[in-house]
């Protein structure tokens, strides 16, 4: 009987923890200046990371293998009250056809990648962004230290 009953507040519990799924994190616009909405007078939605991307071309580093890599410059803005971990890692790109392209994939075949910091409120980080592959980038994403998304953006070309 104790078994069953474990078992019935085991699945339960699973069952409560599945009804947790989040919203996913809105696409920010590739012109950040540019109104929300299609008469313009709206007001522009504001992020808690500001995500700006554009696309970009890097320069191989010592350790490419020559193989192709699609890159996307960006800027990560923190506009909480708290401190925001930024690392290459965090990073997603998806394409034209809807795939997504880890960043690992190309960690350290190329310079100027975005470093890994610590962002204070109202600071910026900026550098490349890369995937293996020859694909054209659509929209960039940024995980945070848990792999939560915490902020999607546009690519501009």
């Amino acid at each position: 009987m104790r078994k069953i009953i474990i078992g019935l507040v085991a699945v339960a519990v699973l069952t409560a923890g599945c009804e947790l799924e989040q919203d996913p994190v809105a696409v920010q616009s590739s012109d950040p200046d540019k109104p929300a909405g299609k008469s313009g007078a709206a007001k522009t939605k504001t992020f808690p990371v500001k995500l700006a991307a554009k696309r970009a071309r890097a320069s191989k580093s010592v350790l490419s293998d020559g193989g192709a890599l699609s890159c996307v410059k960006v800027t990560v803005t923190n506009q909480t009250k708290k401190q925001l971990e930024v690392n290459p890692l965090y990073f997603s790109i998806t394409d034209t056809r809807n795939t997504k392209h880890d960043s690992s994939s190309a960690l350290g075949e190329y310079e100027g990648q975005i470093a890994t910091t610590e962002l204070a409120p109202k600071e910026k980080a900026t550098g490349l962004v890369c995937a293996k592959g020859n694909f054209r980038p659509k929209i960039v994403a940024m995980t945070n230290p848990l792999f939560d998304e915490a902020a999607r953006a546009q690519v501009a070309s």
